[in-house]
């Protein structure tokens, strides 16, 4: 019984093989299509890889230079080759560091709607480590551009997405700073009041928070 049940599995399986070659002797040309359409694929993929490889190792090589430039203070030169390095080399794991360097440079100078351009796409809704800093740097282009409410948005945006303590104490501390600007001491004396909530009662630094807040309350 068994034997037959293994004859007839073999008849079967002969069977399709028959006839998918009888199959493609008849479709010759759609099967010789179909090969090289996967032959094509496969080297495409293939070059791909190699021109996104080769891509990086000249991202890399680039950047290098441009800190070169920045270390040799060559501070207009590095602004251009930053903005033509994020042409032909944006989309590499790369394009994140140029973005904040350039921004950085156009903050030192002054040149905030420049740096809002640039850290825009870099700081807005952050999750990685180098976003992070993108958005602090974002939210100080915001303040020198005079819009208030907008950097005191990104500095509570870092706040509730970092998991980093360091980050979230300097974006709350800035947030509040900002609103003790606009009159609202309260609001900022409730940001600090959040710092202190997440310091160690030993760390050094919580006597310059209570100072604020006690400067604050003074000054109501």
């Amino acid at each position: 019984m068994s034997q037959r049940h293994s004859g007839d599995a073999d008849d079967a399986f002969i069977a399709r093989v028959l006839g998918l070659s009888n199959w493609a002797k008849h479709n010759q040309q759609a099967v010789t299509v179909a090969a090289v359409v996967v032959a094509i694929l496969l080297a495409g993929g293939l070059y791909y890889q190699s021109y996104r490889s080769q891509l990086r190792d000249q991202a890399a090589e680039q950047l290098e230079t441009i800190h070169q430039s920045i270390a040799i203070r060559d501070v207009e030169g590095a602004k251009v080759d930053l903005a033509t390095f994020l042409d032909r080399f944006g989309g590499t794991p790369y394009e994140g560091e140029a973005r904040l360097m350039l921004g950085e440079l156009y903050l030192e100078g002054g040149e905030s709607q420049q740096a809002l351009a640039v850290l825009g796409p870099l700081g807005t809704s952050p999750r990685r480590p180098i976003e992070f800093q993108g958005a602090s740097l974002l939210g100080a282009a915001y303040e020198q551009e005079g819009r208030l409410a907008e950097a005191e948005e990104t500095y509570l945006d870092i706040a509730d997405r970092s998991e980093l303590d360091f980050q979230i104490r300097d974006a709350l501390a800035s947030a509040a700073r900002i609103r003790w600007l606009q009159g609202d001491g309260a609001g900022a004396i409730a940001l600090y009041e959040r710092v202190l909530e997440n310091m160690e009662l030993t760390a050094p630094e919580r006597g310059v928070y209570e100072m604020r807040i006690e400067e604050i309350r003074a000054s109501s």
